[in-house]
């Protein structure tokens, strides 16, 4: 059978040209899935594309006897919001590359409970589209249905966050907060919620642009350059960027310093854990995050559970199992009471009602975080069958050490780690080290690089 889904949702390089008829097919086979008479919510960012793409779903859904309303232009976790919260749709369908370069486009599919659809459930679809013939007939013709505009997603999802934070707290700090919205549509949602919490909002690369002009989509220390130069000089008191659909979030301080996923999810659990007592005291996440995390965490009560690379896959076992978060070191924060996805939105509102009750500076607040030196590369890789050997000289070199296997191989040294991982979209094989001590990352990689047999 094929493969269409990857880590999260389906993408693709369309600059080779697309096919409506292929999202046709698609979305006739998650209509399948989903059961006939079932309703989706649909909506989009401005990638290009999408306007093909959402009429190509849209003809699926029908011939398959499903119906749909049109969200519009909307962030992910906006329209994962409505799909969970209002009542009226069994699923939803975002039209989006997520963090992926411009030449990209996809989707996301969303279950009933405003998560990504299950592995399982991919699986479903992936089976029933390689089994539908070329040409297929509508199984139902459903009259005259029209596509309505499904109006308020944007204000409904900005309510929801608001709701969930100490709005009075917040807004006595009138804070200044930066938001990189990627030229997409984080710009349509996450400055109503600064505002509603009192913020002033300063605004970079808030026009909408399907070709990303003012950086890449995908928010990192690389392509926020310019934004840390104008957090600091603008009087900011902590900036924010998204990725092209706002489920991610990076965060700098008032200096412009650029901090991880993995380092606002250790500012913010633990007092989540004060303010949510009825909560389980643990959190769950990636196994690329960094493994110093664990100790301090620990130390505060809060256990970290370890996962395959996956949003998806964290999410619903948060859902499952309870805790206090989820998160992903790219910068994907999951906030329970809210909802179980990673939502731009919401950390930045925990971020502010955090600011607000400890009266500190975002920099003072990150501070608990040691000095590090870090690497992050890759490795062309000749096939599967040949990581799976690096992985077994890598437990066999560094056996005495405690080793995280359950997604590549993590090795946890003294004042260091590493992650070796095989990626799910690409023929290389990716390295992470971190190292408390300069220099020793080098060395690491030396070591890993003997490993690879790199010449």
């Amino acid at each position: 059978m094929g493969k269409l889904f990857g880590t999260d949702g389906i993408r693709l390089d369309i600059t080779s040209g697309l096919s409506p008829n292929f999202f046709t097919s698609l979305s006739h086979s998650i209509c399948e899935s989903f059961g006939r008479d079932s309703v989706f919510l649909i909506g989009k960012d401005v990638r290009l594309g999408g306007e093909l793409i959402f009429h190509g779903i849209i003809s699926g859904l029908l011939s398959g006897g499903c119906r749909a309303y049109n969200a519009g232009l909307v962030t992910t976790p906006s329209l994962q919001f409505s799909v969970k919260s209002d009542g009226l749709f069994d699923g939803g369908i975002m039209i989006t590359a997520s963090h992926n370069p411009p030449n990209y486009n996809g989707i996301k599919v969303i279950d009933s409970d405003g998560i990504e659809i299950s592995r399982k459930k991919e699986e479903e679809i992936e089976e029933i589209f390689f089994s539908l013939k070329d040409e297929f007939r509508s199984r139902q013709i459903i009259g005259n249905h029209e596509v309505e505009y499904y109006p308020g997603v944007i204000e409904r999802y900005i309510n929801g966050v608001v709701s969930q934070v100490d709005d009075e707290i917040i807004r006595k700090k009138e804070m200044k907060v930066l938001l990189d919205a990627a030229n997409s549509v984080g710009s349509l949602a996450i400055p109503g919620i600064i505002r509603k919490l009192g913020g002033k909002v300063i605004s970079l690369n808030s026009h909408l642009d399907y070709s990303f002009p003012g950086r890449d989509p995908e928010p990192t220390p690389e392509s926020l350059k310019l934004t840390s130069l104008i957090v600091r000089e603008s009087g900011a008191d902590f900036g924010v960027a998204v990725d092209g659909d706002a489920d991610r979030s990076i965060f700098l301080d008032e200096t412009g310093k650029v901090y991880w996923g993995d380092r606002t999810a250790l500012v913010l659990s633990p007092f989540l854990k004060e303010i949510h007592q009825e909560l389980p005291s643990r959190i769950f996440t990636g196994i690329s995050s960094s493994s110093f995390i664990e100790d301090i965490l620990k130390e505060k009560g809060i256990d970290v559970v370890w996962m395959k690379v996956g949003s998806v896959d964290i999410a619903r076992r948060l859902k499952q199992e309870g805790g206090l978060l989820g998160f992903e070191e790219n910068g994907g924060i999951m906030y329970p009471p809210h909802q179980f996805v990673r939502d731009a939105g919401m950390a930045t509102a925990l971020m502010m009602e955090l600011m607000a009750r400890e009266n500190r500076r975002a920099s003072d607040l990150f501070s608990i975080y040691p000095k590090t030196w870090s690497i992050k590369t890759k490795y062309p890789l000749k096939s599967r069958e040949e990581g799976f050997k690096i992985y077994e000289r890598i437990k066999n070199q560094y056996s005495k050490y405690r080793i995280i296997d359950i997604d590549g191989v993590k090795v946890i040294l003294e004042d260091a780690w590493f992650l070796v991982r095989m990626s799910g979209t690409e023929p290389v094989i990716r390295v992470m080290i971190e190292s408390k001590k300069e220099g020793k990352e080098k060395d690491i990689l030396k070591d890993i690089e003997r490993i690879l047999q790199v010449e």
